[in-house]
């Protein structure tokens, strides 16, 4: 696809910079390419032809050591840009893009295509260098989306010469009560990547608050939801996230609704500091202040604190927001509370972006197709938490893959396993934390045997009042009985095949198991099978070769803790040692099967009944081990 990427030189970068009158504070290139204007910029314009100067350029200094350091810093006159946002269409740029550094400043892609941003509120300044065939929409669209600031930009000549179109002649309006413009030759000649000989309007508008209040609304029209009405809405996302399809689009318009109110509230507030102002003070006012009548409050200041004022109110309401996204029915429902902390830690990265419809739809789309690697953390960390809750609640048995980090498998208990440290109030109402490790149980557990409606799980048997201490209560997977005194839970559970489903999903994913158990011979699945009755002479001859504290006695450790110092390394060693010894004297041989005797049905096709639902959480673009391991 042409995007009509030409690049814009030096001098021209130079030209466009020189037309901001006020402090930059929070530009935005909309047009960004690989980013450079903002090059141009940050490194002095170095590029610049020899013999030609930035415009800003005045002195008498005749010199020529002298007059090289003066055009130096004349040339570093935009080198301390601190803010950056870019749109650029074309996602092979991104990188680049990203890769630019700024001297104690950040830089931010906040979308795609510009004519889908739906807001700049933020942003300060706009330079742009948009495509020639849409200039004037592009800057128009600039202008809408702003709320106080410039914009710089360079567009093909003719937009201006001749308005043939609506959209060129309201820029045109534009031009004449709130800017300049000034036409170009030859921008495109020298020191650009791409030449072309057309002619340029270097156009400057400022938009600021007391000149261009009430005119143009920023939601007009309802852009809310002009494009809001069914074409924006991405059905694959809602059907694979669980999520309504108004969501996203209710969403937005409140967000939209409440920055207009904002931005109406903050243009009357200061039109009304400003007349006040003008009226001066009342006769106790000038007598506290010591001032006559002809005592005035600086315009420019009143002007500032309504930008300060209405900026402030639209981060926070971006950030609510996008707040609603982060926490809607799908992070709470579907994702473990570790998973759920994981993407919300990222919440300042996505409260940069503008909040828009597409950009929503880009960061849920970002969610489901993560989803496949969210539930692999989400199951192995709560398959983590158990086994070292207590060492009793694991098994062992020799890694398939022994030159890995985990030299040992570990498997929980299918029949019993027991979590201490639960703290619940009076009642046995749990505590916070200890109901969002129970609601993690629950949805791994729903994950694993496919249920995606909901059911009567350990979390709801203690919120309903069902559990009292030492009394055995029946939920959907489990019997549970809790004891207040030791503060435990004893899991009973009434589907060892999920146990065991997620046992293997586990022991894939770290490759303590082949793929497909074929795989592997006869010894090795016996001991994989029969691990609970094995453990314990692997643990007595474990803690037979140790004469250190209990902490290093514990199996568990010696299997998953850190393997940075010498005892950890051979504690491990010393595990290993003792399976092996056990298998030796059982005259059992792990190894590679010599031949599989058959392909393995995968669980996915045991269990379709059930797993089918799962497929949403491993997009098409997966590979088929994962929607192996989802399946498994």
């Amino acid at each position: 696809m042409d995007h009509q990427f030409y690049p814009t030189g030096a001098y021209t970068s130079a030209c466009m910079w020189d037309q901001f009158k006020r402090p930059l504070s929070h530009v935005c290139d909309p047009s960004a390419g690989r980013g450079h204007l903002l090059r141009h910029a940050i490194n002095s314009f170095a590029e610049l032809p020899e013999g030609k100067e930035v415009p800003w350029f005045e002195t008498e200094i005749e010199e020529r050591s002298l007059r090289r350091n003066w055009s130096y810093n004349q040339r570093s006159k935009y080198t301390q840009i601190k803010r950056v946002s870019f749109v650029e269409i074309n996602p092979e740029f991104h990188s680049a893009l990203k890769s630019i550094e700024i001297r104690n400043g950040v830089v931010h892609v906040i979308g795609y295509d510009f004519l889908t941003v739906q807001s700049l509120a933020s942003v300060s300044q706009v330079i742009l260098n948009p495509p020639f065939r849409a200039g004037a929409e592009h800057v128009l669209h600039a202008w809408d989306l702003v709320y106080d600031a410039e914009i710089s930009a360079i567009i093909n000549a003719e937009s201006i010469k001749n308005p043939c179109t609506e959209a060129r002649k309201r820029l045109c309006g534009l031009i004449e009560k709130y800017g300049t413009v000034k036409f170009m030759q030859d921008q495109f000649v020298d020191d650009v990547e791409r030449v072309t000989n057309v002619e340029v309007a270097l156009i400057y508008l400022d938009k600021s608050l007391m000149s261009v209040a009430n005119i143009d609304k920023m939601l007009d029209g309802l852009k809310v939801g002009q494009n809001l009405r069914g074409e924006g809405v991405k059905h694959e996302v809602c059907t694979a996230l669980a999520i309504p399809e108004n969501f996203v689009e209710h969403t937005y318009r409140n967000f939209a609704m409440a920055v207009e109110s904002a931005r109406k509230f903050c243009e009357y507030q200061a039109v009304f500091d400003m007349k006040d102002a003008a009226l001066g003070l009342d006769l106790a006012q000038m007598q506290a202040k010591g001032v006559g009548s002809e005592f005035r409050e600086d315009m420019t200041q009143i002007q500032s604190k309504a930008s300060a004022a209405f900026l402030e109110i639209y981060d926070n309401l971006k950030r609510k927001a996008w707040s609603q996204i982060i926490r809607s029915s799908l992070l709470t429902d579907k994702l473990s509370n570790q998973a759920r902390r994981k993407v919300e830690a990222q919440a300042g990265t996505i409260y940069e972006l503008e909040f828009s419809v597409p950009n929503v739809y880009g960061f849920l789309e970002g969610v489901m197709q993560s989803m496949g690697d969210i539930f692999q953390d989400m199951v192995c960390q709560l398959f983590d938490t158990i086994c070292e809750r207590s060492s009793d609640n694991v098994s062992f048995y020799k890694s398939w893959k022994s030159n890995q980090r985990h030299k040992v498998g570990m498997k929980i208990r299918q029949k019993r396993f027991i979590i201490p440290g639960f703290h619940v109030y009076s009642g046995c109402r749990l505590q916070y934390e200890s109901k969002q490790f129970l609601s993690d149980i629950d949805k791994v557990f729903g994950l694993l045997d496919g249920v995606t409606t909901p059911f009567q799980g350990v979390t709801h048997a203690f919120e309903s009042g069902l559990v009292s201490a030492g009394e055995r209560v029946s939920t959907e997977y489990f019997d549970i009985r809790y004891f207040a005194g030791a503060g435990t839970i004893h899991f009973f559970a009434k589907s060892p095949e999920v146990v065991d489903r997620l046992n293997r999903f586990v022991g894939r994913v770290r490759n303590w198991i082949p793929q497909q158990m074929e795989e592997a011979n006869a010894d090795f699945q016996k001991q994989f099978n029969d691990s609970e009755k094995l453990t314990p002479s692997y643990v007595q001859r474990f803690k037979g070769k140790s004469s250190k504290s209990y902490y290093w006695r514990d199996p568990v450790h010696a299997a998953c803790g850190e393997r940075e110092t010498e005892d950890s390394k051979r504690h491990l060693q010393e595990l290993v040692d003792s399976i092996e010894e056990a298998h030796a004297e059982l005259g059992i041989s792990c190894g590679v099967a010599l031949e599989n005797s058959g392909k393995v049905t995968s669980i996915l096709i045991e269990h379709s009944a059930k797993v089918e639902p799962l497929a949403i959480c491993a997009p098409a673009n997966q590979s088929g081990e994962q929607m192996q391991l989802l399946a498994a």
